[in-house]
């Protein structure tokens, strides 16, 4: 079946995946995953959190967290701390180093989908932007913060 021809709500998932194998191959190359990039992503945007919270933020158990968070320390791109107030509580940070990785994964990423992603007719964006959205919402993620990936 053409694509023109496959309803929409068939179309979605497919662009989704089309849209995930792109990503995963675009920070693939930084040595990163779609998970270890949303935490690098979310310890830049909110400073240090404990696991849990960090979990919580990219709606993830924990347990599937450390791992992520281990290969993460041992590039030196995040560092656990405890905190000041209650010693039993370790926070996640992001370093110097892991910002400059996020910032050269996501720099990657924009190009790659700037290369081959076509951009809507100028007056189509903001009906595309607010139905993205809208399906975010609608399907129970969280809401894209700062229109970045």
């Amino acid at each position: 079946m053409p694509e023109r021809e496959v309803p929409l709500p068939a179309l979605l998932p497919r662009t989704g995946q089309v849209i995930d194998r792109c990503f995963r191959r675009a920070v693939a190359g930084h040595g990163l995953t779609p998970t270890s990039i949303g935490v690098l992503g979310a310890l830049a945007e909110g400073g240090p959190v404990s696991h849990r919270e960090l979990a919580a933020r990219l709606g993830v158990v924990p347990a599937t967290l450390t791992p992520v968070v281990d290969a993460l320390a041992r590039a030196g791109s995040v560092r656990r701390e405890r905190a000041d107030t209650d010693r039993r509580v370790v926070r996640v940070a992001i370093t110097a180093a892991g910002r400059g990785r996020l910032a050269d994964a996501t720099a990657q990423v924009e190009r790659l989908f700037g290369e081959r992603v076509p951009a809507p007719p100028a007056e189509h964006e903001p009906i595309v932007r607010e139905y993205l959205i809208a399906l975010v919402g609608a399907l129970g993620g969280p809401a894209p913060a700062g229109g970045g990936h």
